[in-house]
């Protein structure tokens, strides 16, 4: 679902097209998918993906998505490519929007919950790949020794004390006790935070997509054919991203907050197969989820403090995210030794 309204229709879609790729298109439609505003458009010949992206995304971040895109083209990675305005420019500027135009590709897109559980295991070992692929890339690093130095256990105890005070005067509201609930939880998750943070100490960094899962792939049959929008891309804890897309793709995770130790073991071995694990790393990845989503305060301020449309999604997804927490919290020991039995 896209964030916000598209400031694109039919008539400046085509004067954009014609302008700047000397393209005219004959049809076109909106994709109802991630959330971006997206629509397929047809000239008769060719059929091309235009991507209008929220406003909080500058030119130079696509940029930089479309210069990895290209590298990748020379590896095992199959991504789709950007086209260059007649400028020979990757992006264009409308309405404080930035547009690119790429690639579209035709196959099978999967939703946040409905993957395949046959297909898990090798959306793992794409990540292995894509990550052989960007070993020696540059890309600004994200959860630096920086950031972490700068967490404060009492600031973020303090941030959920204020949701609960907001959510304690709306009382008649449907979802208020299991707001306050997950609240209370996540400030207990918040005090152990410390703890959780020593666990980043000697884990492994690489370049990545940033916001990888299966909803972010294009399947033929069961081969992947595209790995999509890299826009989030950045140098990230491998552990991180190792087991956020397993939660975020795995059908038991997404429809009951339950995680199959076995099925993430076995998308573990499939990423193995291309890119190393250290030990530290086994120990450490249940941990390094934790400390990511005991900070993470998304859906509730979103559902107390606005009347956007999309607050009862945003809410739903955060309850889902902290059910996730108590899940991983309650199983974390298992899963470390159950990777680590693996080396």
């Amino acid at each position: 679902m896209a964030l916000e309204k598209t400031v694109l229709d039919e008539k400046s879609i085509s004067e954009l097209l014609s302008k700047n790729y000397g393209i005219t298109p004959i049809s076109m439609e909106k994709l109802k998918l991630g959330s971006a505003n997206c629509f397929r458009v047809c000239d008769g010949t060719k059929d091309y993906f235009l991507k209008e992206f929220q406003s909080s995304f500058s030119e130079k971040e696509i940029v930089q998505e479309a210069k990895l895109v290209e590298h990748l083209s020379y590896t095992d990675i199959p991504a789709t490519r950007f086209y260059k305005t007649n400028r020979d420019e990757f992006v264009l500027s409308y309405q404080n929007h930035v547009i690119c135009l790429e690639e579209f590709v035709e196959g099978e897109a999967y939703d946040y919950d409905n993957l395949p559980p046959h297909l898990l295991s090798s959306v793992g070992g794409m990540l292995g790949k894509l990550h052989r692929a960007l070993k020696d890339y540059p890309l600004p690093v994200d959860m630096s020794d920086q950031w972490l130095e700068s967490f404060s256990a009492d600031n973020l105890i303090s941030q959920y004390d204020s949701l609960i005070q907001i959510a304690e005067g709306r009382m008649d509201d449907k979802n208020t006790k299991q707001i306050i609930a997950d609240l209370e939880y996540k400030k207990r998750l918040a005090g152990r935070c410390g703890e959780y943070k020593k666990y980043y100490e000697g884990i492994t960094y690489c370049s990545t997509h940033g916001d990888y899962q299966g909803c972010q792939l294009i399947f033929e049959g069961d081969r992947i054919k595209a790995v999509i929008d890299f826009s989030s891309a950045a140098c990230l804890p491998v552990t991180w991203e190792i087991m956020r897309s397993f939660v975020q793709s795995s059908k038991s995770c997404r429809s009951n907050a339950i995680i199959d130790i076995p099925a993430f073991c076995e998308y573990v071995r499939e990423y193995m197969a291309y890119s190393p694990l250290t030990k530290t790393d086994m120990i450490a990845m249940p941990y390094v989820y934790l400390f990511q989503l005991a900070r993470s305060k998304y859906g509730y301020p979103q559902y107390l403090k606005s009347n956007s449309e999309d607050k009862e999604e945003l809410l739903q997804f955060a309850f889902w995210r902290t059910k996730m927490c108590r899940e991983v919290e309650e199983k974390a020991e298992k899963i470390s030794d159950a990777l680590l039995s693996m080396l």
